[in-house]
């Protein structure tokens, strides 16, 4: 199974892969509104379990910190006679590097990390291990990706999925983050964007190693328990959920048991793609990143969300990529650049657009990996989303 993957959307849309723990209150004083964009959303949905071959679809609509529209569509799974419903998880693959990112954003706000400090420096006690290509790579290039770091681990790394227990994972992650960083960069960094699934797999680590606490603990400790995200987890949704589908020879396409081992990447890879949680909680955390944008959240200061929202300048104007979000507008909002990030470990698809200057968050997710198609469909109804959002605001 490849790994997850993500293309850049650019300003023509050319589109192929890519609060508080309270819970969201729901209604607007806009009620001819919310009556369109559920509408909307509903035959969107609908359409995308033709147009794009899904099995099952989920999407929410938050307008002002506001459940303005939500809904779900098709089954759990190709054969399944049980429909999708509101608390079914979702898996989001590399949304899970925002998430990622903001962990290590609010460690950074703590004075625990820094994000422009260097391996070097954050790493001392390593650096007889560490080739010396890497001693300036800065905490934020491995969240930008532009640190030179290749985009995947070997095969061997990829493969590995069963572990006894959580210092099992560790170690093995912090052996493989090793493994790479004692080979030279192919690229100098600040030099190249390339996407990299080792980047934020080292950047998770880094966090683990200086803090003493284990990646997976420090996500729930510094972002999912304090935003209330209480059904999110790694690795496949459990049974009774939505199952991923898995595509072969181009023909066949069937479900993949959350209990088999090719349901999802390796955990070593967790910090760059293996999260799930359900449409409700993936909506809460947009919604933390719109009011971060806005000036009025209390989660991330200022100072770091400007940081984790600025592309880089090796990026900026090409794939306008920030540590953990992309950039890009869309047409029905001018030369807004929304907060973007899609996931897909092949076997899902997921979708999350924070919209600050019309205070919209969208949330969109399927249980195929017809990546291309999905997106399609997603990035063609979030646009008329959001020009519905327009109009009525006028």
């Amino acid at each position: 199974m490849l790994p997850t993957i993500f293309k850049q959307n650019c300003k023509k849309l050319i589109a192929l892969l890519f609060i508080s723990g309270a819970g969201l209150m729901t209604g607007s004083v806009h009620a001819n509104e919310n009556a369109t964009v559920q509408q909307t959303l509903e035959t969107g949905l609908e359409s995308a379990l033709d147009k794009a071959a899904q099995f099952g679809n989920a999407g929410i609509v938050l307008h002002k910190g506001n459940i303005i529209a939500q809904t779900q569509k098709g089954v759990l799974f190709k054969g399944s006679n049980e429909p999708t419903s509101p608390t079914n998880k979702w898996h989001i693959g590399s949304i899970t590097k925002p998430m990622t990112a903001t962990m290590i954003g609010r460690l950074a706000a703590k004075g625990t990390l820094d994000l422009q400090v260097t391996i070097a420096e954050l790493l001392p006690n390593e650096l007889t291990k560490i080739d010396p290509s890497w001693h300036s790579v800065k905490l934020i290039d491995l969240l930008q990706h532009v640190s030179g770091a290749p985009a995947n681990f070997d095969i061997d790394e990829m493969n590995e999925r069963s572990f006894v227990d959580q210092a099992a994972l560790s170690t093995a992650r912090h052996d493989a983050v090793m493994g790479v960083l004692a080979k030279p960069l192919a690229n100098n960094p600040r030099e190249k964007f390339e996407y990299s699934n080792i980047g934020y797999t080292i950047a998770g680590t880094i966090a683990a190693k200086i803090t003493g606490v284990p990646y997976e603990e420090l996500m729930r400790q510094e972002l999912l328990d304090p935003l209330g995200m209480t059904s999110a987890g790694f690795g496949a949704p459990a049974l009774g959920n939505p199952q991923g589908h898995e595509t072969k020879l181009f023909l066949f396409t069937n479900p993949v048991s959350p209990e088999g081992e090719v349901s999802d990447n390796s955990p070593i890879i967790a910090p760059a793609g293996t999260l799930h949680m359900t449409i409700e909680d993936l909506a809460k955390f947009g919604q933390m990143h719109l009011e971060a944008a806005n000036g009025s959240s209390d989660f991330l200061p200022t100072s770091i969300t400007q940081q984790l929202h600025t592309p880089s300048t090796t990026a900026e104007g090409k794939e306008n990529y920030a540590a953990g979000w992309a950039r890009f507008p869309l047409p029905s909002t001018g030369d807004e650049l929304h907060l973007f990030h899609n996931g897909s470990n092949t076997l899902w698809y997921a979708l999350l657009l924070v919209s600050p200057e019309t205070e919209t968050v969208i949330a969109l997710t399927t249980n195929v990996g017809t990546i291309m198609r999905s997106e399609g469909e997603f990035i063609k109804l979030a646009d008329e989303i959001l020009s519905e959002i327009k109009k009525a605001e006028q």
